[in-house]
């Protein structure tokens, strides 16, 4: 039984290898290109910079943001020194602040590198996924992103990346920082799979699960079908088919919960603009009380989020009254649609700060990966409890029961983990802490 729990953990730890190698095959592209009328009422575009054999620092910035003048400053000292093979450009991405009053700024303070504001799309602002101020980004002479950093920067370090994409030894990144959102949707799975609300359902699945074994095997003899012990690849094979029928209906729950939260994320995202910065510290917050609340154990109510789905499901099919229990397929996947419903329950809050987190990148592509591998990750792990099943006995319940506890308690602190991060993002991206 060790054995067999020490497996399960091991193939789940492979494929979140998997997840997080997943993006570094990905190609990586060329930096976004915007283009831009600036306070002196010039037209240009980013790629002109890189056309010019230049190195491009982005400085993403606001007049009251006090962080980004002091980072100014400093930038200021850097450039006034040496200003060969690289030019500075400030963007203000807050749209009711003017060019006329960036200008103003700009020439009080004897900045003599390039101002602008972000374009009326706020096409900067969306495509580099500007999350917080001041943030600041290096593209080289080949347009392509080699440093990112939001908040508290080192001008020293600074220069020393501007000199790395000048010499050309500057390593390209992905703008759209895939490898985070994976591996977060990876973990933000593993965390709702084995949520406090839903785990307590898998005992019941596994009984489920035998049964419908037991049924067709029943049903086998009772047609005379005599058939040796199945192989252990078809054993696998059986598993993997009946766990993917009950992970869609878990599959099923969280689709429907994204269509929902997904475009009221990117409305409410488009709406506030530079606000959104504001709003990490309270998901942060939520997710650092759920942690605590799941480590100590205490109860949380949350049927506001499932009685909806019920109340639907009542009226789209009304119940005729308590109904003889059929062991079948379509069982497994309303079990699967329970087991999701449940899940959901505790789960909502890392859900919404999952896609939260893709959507503030503004990119859809990026909402579209991070969204799948968030389901996928939901559907393996119904699939790989349901093969492991297939080949062992029924004292996995047992097993899976006396971990319990030990799962719950790593749930809480995956909670706590990103909701501390998230806290940790704001609080450095305002210039409060500095590590």
């Amino acid at each position: 039984m060790v054995r067999k729990a020490r497996a399960l953990a091991g193939i789940v730890l492979i494929l979140f290898g998997l997840a997080l190698a997943l993006p570094t095959t990905v190609a990586v592209d060329k930096a976004p290109d915007v283009e831009f009328t600036d306070v002196d009422g010039v037209t240009f575009k980013l790629s002109d910079y890189a056309a010019n054999d230049t190195v491009l620092v982005l400085d993403f910035m606001f007049l009251t943001c006090e962080p980004c003048k002091v980072l100014a400053h400093d930038l200021k000292e850097m450039y006034d020194r040496d200003s060969e093979g690289y030019e500075i450009l400030s963007i203000d991405t807050v749209p009711h602040e003017t060019a006329e009053d960036l200008k103003a700024y700009a020439e009080s303070e004897d900045y003599d590198w390039r101002f602008t504001m972000d374009n009326d799309d706020r096409d900067a602002f969306f495509k580099y996924a500007v999350t917080a101020n001041p943030t600041v980004i290096i593209i080289d002479k080949d347009g392509f992103q080699t440093y990112r950093e939001t908040g508290t920067i080192d001008v020293d370090d600074l220069r020393k990346e501007i000199d790395l994409a000048i010499s050309g030894e500057a390593e390209a990144q992905n703008p759209a920082q895939q490898l985070g959102l994976i591996a977060f949707a990876f973990i933000a799975g593993l965390a709702a799979f084995f949520s406090p609300c839903s785990f307590p359902l898998l005992p019941g699945y596994i009984t489920y699960y035998f049964k419908v074994g037991a049924d067709a095997a029943k049903k086998k003899e009772e047609a005379g079908i005599v058939e040796e012990g199945p192989s252990k690849g078809k054993q696998v094979m059986t598993g993997l088919r009946l766990g993917t029928v009950s992970g869609l209906g878990i599959v099923l729950v969280y689709f429907v919960l994204g269509i929902i939260i997904i475009p009221l994320l990117f409305l409410g995202v488009t709406a506030v603009g530079d606000a959104i910065t504001y709003l990490k510290p309270i998901v942060g917050i939520i997710l650092v009380v759920m942690g605590i609340l799941t480590l100590l154990d205490i109860a949380i109510n949350v049927s506001y989020i499932t009685t909806p789905f019920k109340r639907l499901g009542q009226r789209i099919r009304p119940s005729k009254g308590p109904r003889k229990p059929t062991f079948n397929t379509t069982g497994l996947f309303l079990y699967g649609v329970g087991y999701g419903s449940a899940s959901a329950g505790c789960s909502a809050p890392i859900f919404i700060a999952l896609v939260f987190a893709a959507v503030s990148t503004g990119e859809a592509v990026d909402t579209v990966l991070t969204f799948t591998v968030f389901l996928f990750s939901l559907w393996l792990l119904m699939a790989v409890v349901s093969v492991v099943l297939t080949i062992s006995e029924e004292k996995v319940k047992t097993g899976m029961m006396k971990h319990y506890i030990w799962i719950k308690r790593i749930t809480g602190v995956v909670f706590i983990i990103a909701g501390a991060y998230l806290l940790y993002l704001f609080l450095e991206a305002e210039g409060y802490i500095s590590i």
